[in-house]
């Protein structure tokens, strides 16, 4: 069994610590903390501009208050009921791990709005987006593309309407060979992914005309 004294010592020097920590001056700060979305169903997709983070100002004990820089805070929404439309979160200070006697006076924004869609997913062909033109006396003889169709997945009402994706650009000016290319998918502000792949291959043969 343990010397008693070393616990009547921890007790003192426990209680000690708190007088230091309630008896400290206070101090008040604003912090940004990140946002996260977590166990979005596999069928939904989150359609809008979420903020990245949330404003906080909280109070408490000087020296508790400036260890919060770097702590590692954050807020979480947790979506795991949520159904495809709008929904918009109230956010409090439930979730966010502060030491014992700092607390929260203020949040913005006290409310985050987030739209679900359903997922939808379907091939579409994968086409080269070109610029530029080749030099006098070359033609392009054929363009192939690997694959030719890539599975996509996004928003449902976005994939119905899209049929082709493009590469993004590759620039014929000064082709004077044959070309065999890696290059990454144009998605723009599509709000949709490949799902195997980010990259196609894209081959250009040229022939020379003599002109």
């Amino acid at each position: 069994m343990k010397n008693p004294l070393y616990k009547i010592l921890a007790l003192l020097l426990a209680v000690l610590l708190w007088f230091l920590v309630v008896g400290e001056e206070r101090a008040e700060v604003g912090l940004t903390i990140p946002l996260e979305l977590v166990n979005i169903p596999r069928s939904l997709i989150v359609v809008n501009n979420i903020t990245q983070g949330i404003d906080i100002r909280v109070n408490g004990p000087r020296s508790l208050v400036r260890s919060l820089t770097g702590r590692g805070l954050s807020k979480s929404l947790d979506l795991s009921n949520a159904r495809a439309g709008t929904i918009t979160f109230p956010i409090s200070a439930e979730g966010i791990k502060l030491p014992r006697g700092v607390t929260i006076t203020r949040i913005f924004p006290p409310n985050v709005v987030v739209v679900l869609q359903k997922l939808g997913q379907k091939k579409v062909t994968v086409k080269p987006r070109l610029t530029g033109k080749p030099p006098s006396g070359v033609e392009i003889e054929s363009i192939q593309v690997r694959p030719e169709e890539l599975e996509v997945a996004g928003p449902e009402e976005v994939i119905r309407e899209v049929e082709t994706l493009f590469t993004k650009p590759i620039d014929l000016t000064g082709l004077r060979a044959d070309l065999v290319q890696e290059i990454g998918l144009d998605f723009r502000s599509l709000q949709i992914h490949a799902l195997r792949q980010e990259t196609v291959e894209v081959e250009i043969r040229i022939k020379k005309t003599g002109r």
